[in-house]
Formats: C-alpha cells, sequence, structure tokens
C-alpha cells in the first residue's frame, strides 16, 4: 500500500478475489470515501434501464456491478453500504465523476 489512503474495487461479475484491485495514494480519508461512492453510483448508473424495478437494478448490480471499499480508516466506508440509496435516487454526472476526485487527489 503507498502512503494515504487507498480503495479496493471488487468487479462482481464472474468474481475472483484475484482480480480486485487497489488505487493507492488519496491524502484523506475523505478524497477515498469520495472516490469509492463515486465509483458505486457510476457502477449503479450503467445497470440502469427504463421502466426497470428497484429489485431489477438491484439484482443487475450485484450481477455485473463493481463496489469500492476504503480500505483504512474509520468509519470503515464501502460503496455498497449505500446501495439502496444510489438505486432511490439516480446519481448527477457530477456524482458519478470519479475520475474529477482522483484528479484533485493527485492520482495519475
Amino acid at each position: 500500500m503507498g502512503e494515504g489512503y487507498s480503495v479496493l474495487i471488487i468487479d462482481m461479475f464472474q468474481y475472483d478475489p484475484k482480480e480486485d484491485y487497489v488505487i493507492d495514494g488519496f491524502p484523506t480519508f475523505e478524497l477515498a470515501k469520495e472516490f469509492a461512492r463515486r465509483w458505486v453510483r457510476d457502477s449503479v448508473e450503467e445497470q440502469r434501464k427504463p421502466g426497470q424495478s428497484k429489485e431489477e437494478l438491484r439484482d443487475m448490480w450485484y450481477t455485473f456491478g463493481e463496489d469500492a471499499s476504503v480500505l483504512h480508516g474509520e468509519p470503515h466506508y464501502a460503496g455498497s453500504h449505500e446501495l439502496d440509496y444510489f438505486i432511490e435516487h439516480p446519481a448527477s454526472p457530477e456524482e458519478r465523476d470519479w475520475q474529477a476526485v482522483r484528479k484533485l487527489a493527485g492520482i495519475g
């Protein structure tokens, strides 16, 4: 692990823990959390389809989505902790923009 905070990305499609990867170098817990939050929101929105039920969206995310978790820090944060909120409240483009947080954190 590098300095600062790290975010673990878990791809749930054909899940294999060896395929998980870590993005290091977030200088604060808040930036790491916001990155993880936006990553998962983006993943949820990629699965959202017109006329889809909340249950269908949840199933699609658990099958094809990606979770993101801050590896250290208190309290622990994983984007999946907010899944119900994300399903209930579609994200704006800004709320999905994990790349902006990565740039803000100075991660290339």
